[in-house]
């Protein structure tokens, strides 16, 4: 036999094999081995598996104090063996529970949050069969289970104790919805608590409200404080009223139906009587704009359940250039590229800023703007302009809603100018394949005055009559101490000749002009 249990109405279920033939049950005195037999039955049915409970309670003699009494328990199984178990108890004892309970109300509201649970404890004597009221001050716990505007859980537990005719009574404010909970009396000597009994539910009366919303600025600074002002409304009988006394919060982030909490809280205050609201909230570089509303309640819903007033708001960051390189090539082109970055991730679309490559030719006190651009993916940009001799270069962005105004470092390009010539070739008429003399003289621009260029050196071509590319003869010639060259070189026939320079760091790219010879 695996156990006994005593029921709140006296009767007995023992742990027997469920293809016992017969089974009597013996309420003993003590444990002693001659123990007198207080109480006798063989009249059990058996209601589940090994299980087998008494038709009816067990009565012992009158006067017999109330206890836990020892067992002996007789029972044939089949083939006629009949096996005999001492041990176990019965719970001759008070049973005290809760009788009835139930709440005011079937529901709570904004306006009408508590209810009270009412109920009646009382207690069944074994010796006479009787229920009565419960003995003044019983204690009775209650379990109350809860559900929060976001369907989160909860338990609240409380106690409340029995008058002299073994009612109770439990004022509650849950400010959620209860789902059920229980009450049990509190177990005392000799006094078996009766199983819990169930408490019932208590639903919520959703509120339905308006708000409008708006900010004293639209471009604001990290960490400085904007107003915040509205007003919100409640749907009553009589229509649309002011909703004053409301908890009202102002987010940076859009509440979303799955929060459990509010999310980037910048600001909160509540409402004045004509429903009005007036506070001040903190931006946050995170802040994308103010999301305003009542602070969650289970009383008018969760996330998208609760409504709320949007008011742009445009929060500047810092940045820096990243990546930036500027050049000047031996043509004139001036390029430059970099992006903007952040130290929040970056989000490549639906982010256009614009951005100007500035020029300064005074050495930095006055610039002026040469291109403007919006940034393309990634916040980059890339500029292709034709650049001066001698300048300084900068990226400068305007502040705007994303971003503060911002210079990158100036960055000084220079190339020196240079020309070719004083260009002659000799004889003027020269036999297709005989030598002909080529001089010239290579010049750069040095403090605006051209000076001979020595160590220069330049290429002779020849685009023949007739075509349209032009063909190099002799590279790598190089200029005198005065800039000057002279050479030979074989005439290929009628054509047009020219000398170009070839590219030196720090030196633009110069021509000559071009001279057409007709060979004999």
């Amino acid at each position: 036999m695996s156990q006994t249990v005593t029921h709140d109405d006296g009767r007995l279920t023992l742990g027997l094999p469920s293809n016992a033939l017969w089974v009597k049950v013996s309420v003993l005195a003590s444990s002693a081995p001659d123990a007198a037999v207080l109480a006798t039955t063989d009249e059990l049915t058996s209601t589940a598996y090994n299980a087998w409970t008494t038709d009816a309670a067990i009565k012992l003699p009158e006067g017999t104090a109330f206890g836990d009494y020892p067992l002996a328990v007789d029972y044939r199984l089949p083939g006629g063996i009949v096996e005999h178990w001492t041990g176990g108890s019965f719970g001759y004892k008070l049973h005290t529970g809760v009788s009835t309970v139930a709440f005011d109300r079937k529901t709570t509201s904004y306006d009408q949050r508590d209810v009270v649970l009412s109920g009646t404890a009382t207690t069944w004597n074994p010796a006479t069969g009787e229920r009565t009221p419960a003995a003044e001050g019983t204690s009775v716990k209650v379990t109350l289970n809860l559900r929060d505007a976001y369907s989160a859980t909860s338990t609240k537990i409380a106690t409340a104790t029995t008058a002299a005719d073994g009612t109770f009574s439990l004022p509650v404010t849950p400010n959620a919805e209860i789902s059920g909970g229980t009450a049990v009396v509190t177990a005392g000597t000799d006094v078996d608590p009766d199983e819990a009994r169930p408490v019932p539910a208590v639903g919520v009366e959703k509120l339905t409200y308006r708000i409008t919303s708006d900010t004293s600025k639209y471009r604001v600074n990290a960490n400085t404080d904007v107003k915040v002002t509205g007003r919100v409304e409640r749907l009553t009988a009589e229509g649309w009223k002011a909703f004053g006394g409301a908890p009202v919060v102002s987010t940076g982030t859009e509440p979303l139906g799955y929060d459990t909490a509010v999310r980037n809280e910048i600001g909160s205050g509540g409402t004045f009587a004509d429903g009005s609201f007036s506070y001040l909230a903190r931006a946050q570089y995170s802040t994308t704009g103010v999301y305003t509303g009542l602070r969650p309640s289970v009383y008018y819903g969760k996330g998208n359940d609760r409504p709320y007033d949007l008011a742009r708001i445009a929060v500047p960051q810092h940045f820096w250039y990243a990546d930036a390189r500027m050049t000047l090539d031996e043509f004139g082109r001036l390029t430059a590229t970099g992006r903007l970055a952040t130290n929040a991730s970056v989000t490549c679309y639906d982010k256009i800023d614009w951005v100007a490559l500035q020029v300064s030719l005074d050495n930095g006190r006055t610039w002026h703007d040469m291109k403007a651009q919006a940034t393309s993916y990634c916040s980059s940009y890339s500029f292709q302009v034709w650049g001066f001799d001698n300048a300084l270069y900068r990226i400068y962005h305007p502040e705007t809603d994303r971003f503060f105004a911002r210079t990158s470092t100036p960055v000084r390009l220079a190339r020196t100018p240079t020309r070719i010539v004083n260009v002659s070739i000799t004889p003027s008429r020269p036999r297709t394949g005989s030598s002909m003399t080529v001089k010239g003289l290579v010049q750069q621009k040095v403090n605006g005055v051209w000076k001979a260029m020595p160590g220069a050196k330049v290429t002779l071509v020849f685009k023949p009559r007739g075509d349209s590319s032009w063909y190099w003869v002799k590279k790598d010639v190089a200029t005198n101490s005065a800039g000057n060259f002279n050479f030979r070189a074989t005439n290929y026939g009628d054509g047009s000749w020219g000398l170009y320079l070839q590219s030196k760091n720090g030196f633009f790219y110069s021509e000559s002009r071009t001279i057409y010879v007709d060979a004999l």
